[in-house]
């Protein structure tokens, strides 16, 4: 039974290299909005209430006020509370996403950095070294540029584990050193991290006392700042350390403490019920948008029976409209032909019957009433006179009043 929860709880060692690193990663601009986010989801990971993370962190996504740069920070979040879950399918996915949000903000050199980072420690997790070691040394090279200090540290943790599989321990010691140095000054709850990296380096070396010592070091660490999952992590080191070197009592004693708090953690059990909360979460953001799709939908018939019915109007206003124009046009014509037809007439020996001298014409009317019969129209005449049409129109029914057409006046 043991061995069973052992197998399914906790994968093999080196699985626990950046189990923390959830509450070790800071941003130098860091929203307030997601100061507030990681100190929950910190907490509620502490206390292993890993479906209150994921939903807390899920519905700050979902969120339409929230930034591309929060969300960022967001995925990055999720990843993290995966990761202490050894779910690594998801770190990868929430990195992913979390790349895609930060490259629509203005921290564009920030986010590549620090997700590159985040992916060298998923390969490291996963053993993956050689692709681990090509994205550690771009960043090394590009010296830990937009980095914050802690990440920074677990950077260096990780070439200091790669020189001591090569079995180049004081390099390894110099790196592990470098990594404890940052630490203590910014993450110090973080340092059994780095701890069981160099007691696994000291049983190697056989160097059993400085082992022991650090070990104890490294465990009155996780009572002082209550992480349990440091403490599994400790006993396993131990553990496989003291059956390695034939010390099986000691071995047989780490082992069923991490057992007995295995069984605490169960990160299988809780992984199982954040798979169903996600679907959950899922579900309800889909019948969410099903129902703002139907809103939107009514609205928009709404819209477009709103714009048919103004379209009927402004036709149902040209048509008047043109109407008039035409009656106007039409007036115009008929105005035009009474003048021409009354200012044409000629007596007996040729004169014009109609003398307009006789009548009390403005010299802008009787210009009108020479263009009039020169079969010049309205527009032609505004143009010529530098006048409006509509001045025209007035001009002529004036004139037409004037002459008194209608009772066909002549020349004498």
């Amino acid at each position: 039974m043991k061995k069973t929860i052992t197998k399914m709880i906790l994968p093999k060692i080196y699985y626990c290299l950046f189990l923390f690193l959830s509450i070790s990663f800071r941003v130098f601009a860091q929203p307030e909005s997601i100061k507030r986010l990681e100190k929950e989801v910190v907490a509620n990971n502490d206390n292993s209430k890993y479906v209150e993370s994921i939903v807390l962190i899920s519905k700050f996504i979902d969120n339409p006020s929230t930034t591309p740069y929060e969300r960022y920070h967001a995925y990055l979040l999720k990843s993290y509370t995966y990761k202490r879950l050894y779910d690594y399918t998801h770190v990868e996915q929430n990195l992913n996403f979390a790349l895609k949000e930060g490259l629509n903000s203005e921290h564009k050199n920030e986010v590549m950095s620090n997700i590159r980072a985040e992916k060298s420690f998923a390969y490291f997790d996963t053993h993956q070294y050689e692709k681990a070691l090509l994205v550690m040394n771009g960043l090394k090279k590009d010296n830990y540029a937009y980095l914050p200090p802690t990440t920074k540290a677990w950077v260096i943790m990780q070439e200091g584990y790669i020189y001591m599989l090569h079995k180049n321990y004081s390099e390894a010691e110099k790196m592990y050193d470098g990594a404890i140095a940052i630490l203590e000054k910014e993450e110090p709850s973080n340092l059994p991290n780095v701890y069981g990296k160099k007691i696994e380096m000291y049983h190697i070396m056989k160097l059993y006392d400085k082992r022991d010592e650090l070990f104890e070091k490294a465990l009155a660490n996780t009572k002082k700042y209550h992480k349990i999952k440091y403490e599994i992590y400790l006993y396993e080191v131990l553990a496989k350390a003291c059956k390695k070197s034939g010390d099986y009592d000691r071995a047989m004693q780490a082992q069923k403490k991490f057992d007995s708090l295995g069984e605490y953690y169960d990160s299988n059990n809780n992984l199982g019920k954040i798979g169903i909360v996600e679907n959950k979460l899922e579900i309800e953001k889909r019948i969410l948008n099903e129902k703002e799709h139907k809103k939107y939908g009514r609205i928009l018939y709404v819209v477009i029976f709103s714009l048919a019915a103004l379209l009927l109007l402004l036709y149902m206003l040209y048509k008047a409209n043109k109407a008039k124009r035409k009656a106007a046009e039409n007036e115009n014509k008929k105005i035009y032909s009474e003048i021409e037809k009354y200012t044409k007439q000629l007596d007996e020996k040729g004169n014009s019957t109609l003398d307009i001298s006789q009548y009390n014409l403005t010299e802008r009317q009787i210009e009108i009433i020479e263009l009039v019969k020169k079969g010049k129209s309205n527009k032609e005449i505004a143009a010529q006179l530098y006048i409006s049409e509509n001045t025209v129109k007035y001009h002529l029914k004036i004139i037409y009043t004037q002459l008194n057409i209608n009772h066909r006046s002549f020349i004498k």
